[in-house]
């Protein structure tokens, strides 16, 4: 991996990113992690866990396979923002996908309390 993992924090994010996006039971660790009233904020407004898996579930309907991988973390305070890569594959055609990816969190206690992403396919 490169890049520097920032502490407890960069572990809490690498653990998110990396263990917890791919599927269901990940998901389910997921939610072990964040606070009680976590928001996942989103261009069609501010969405509760529940809303974030069901956005989840959307895009495990569009790629299969996924993986990510941390590639940079920063942390500052309480805030937290790390750069990514990810695979996976479209489920219309099979045909592999990569991209890359930002995602920011504000930590409260050790878990997040809010958070927000952005991804764009590469290939």
């Amino acid at each position: 991996m490169a890049g520097a993992i920032a502490g407890a924090s960069g572990d809490v994010v690498r653990l998110l990113i990396e263990e917890c996006w791919s599927d269901d039971s990940g998901l389910d660790r997921m939610a072990g992690q964040l606070t009680p009233g976590y928001v996942h904020h989103t261009p069609w407004g501010d969405w509760s866990f529940a809303e974030f898996r069901t956005g989840m579930e959307y895009v495990d309907s569009v790629f299969a396979d996924r993986s990510y991988q941390v590639t940079h973390v920063i942390s500052e305070g309480d805030l937290v923002a790390a750069y990514l890569s990810w695979t996976g594959t479209r489920r219309t055609d099979g045909s592999a996908v990569a991209g890359r990816g930002a995602y920011h969190c504000r930590l409260a206690g050790g878990l997040v309390a809010e958070d927000w992403d952005v991804f764009f396919p590469a290939s």
